[in-house]
Formats: structure tokens, C-alpha cells, sequence
């Protein structure tokens, strides 16, 4: 838990320190340039986000009997992967295309629905059972 509160504290730190280092690299106005244009794409990202999960998760659930669990999650990880294009900084973008990268996981296998039943009819036997009446009584 404390390792992952000071992972959480640092990761600004090393967000600014690659940003200088870019800068120092290419320039200040493509360091500029790289962060205006991850935010663009995480905007668009993110106001078409509605509809492609809708889209994926409908072709998912057309699919064959076996759904894999990493592309059932898709619309999770577009969602997050949108997000980490907004924060400026060369660790979240990256971060963002491994999201985005088409990995295929273990597959998970869909529940098998229960055959639609027509009719509320129970199969089974039974025996009719008498029981033996005393006449002697109802003759009174």
C-alpha cells in the first residue's frame, strides 16, 4: 500500500522531468506541440466514447460462444486510455497506446442461456392411490 501512495506521489515528478527532457531534445514549441495534441486526442476520445461502447460491447455479445475478457473490458480501457491522453506528459501517452494496443486475453466462456420452455408443463409418474372407504359409516 505504501509503495503504491508513493508511486502515486512521484509520477508528476517523472511526468514534468521527461516533459524537461523532451523540451531539451526537440524544443520547447514540439514539446508544446506533443502535448497540445495528446490532449486533442484524448478530448475526441472521449466525447466518442458513449457510442463505441455501445458498438463493441453489441459486436461482443454477437460473437461466437467463447468472449475474451481483455475485449470485453475495451470500452473501460478506451475510457482510461482517453483520460491519460488529457494529463500532459510523455509517461501518460504511452501509457494511453498500451491501453490501446489489440491484445487478445484469456478467453472466458459465455453463460449458457436455458432453453425457452413453451409451455409450464412438468414431466413426471405418478400412481393413483386409494384409499379404502368405510361404507358402514356413510349409511347412517
Amino acid at each position: 500500500m505504501r509503495g503504491l501512495l508513493l508511486l502515486i506521489l512521484l509520477y508528476p515528478f517523472a511526468e514534468i522531468a521527461t516533459l524537461v527532457a523532451m523540451a531539451d531534445a526537440w524544443g520547447g514549441g514540439m514539446t508544446m506541440l506533443w502535448v497540445i495534441l495528446s490532449a486533442i486526442i484524448g478530448i475526441a476520445m472521449l466525447r466518442n466514447q458513449q457510442l463505441g461502447a455501445l458498438l463493441t460491447l453489441g459486436s461482443l455479445m454477437s460473437q461466437g460462444d467463447r468472449v475474451s475478457l481483455y475485449s470485453l473490458l475495451w470500452p473501460l480501457r478506451y475510457l482510461l486510455a482517453g483520460v491519460l491522453f488529457l494529463i500532459p506528459g510523455v509517461n501518460s501517452d504511452v501509457l494511453a497506446i498500451l491501453l490501446l494496443l489489440p491484445l487478445k486475453g484469456p478467453s472466458i466462456p459465455r453463460p449458457a442461456a436455458p432453453p425457452p420452455s413453451a409451455d409450464k408443463v412438468i414431466d413426471g409418474e405418478y400412481t393413483r392411490v386409494d384409499e379404502p372407504v368405510d361404507r358402514s359409516r356413510h349409511l347412517d
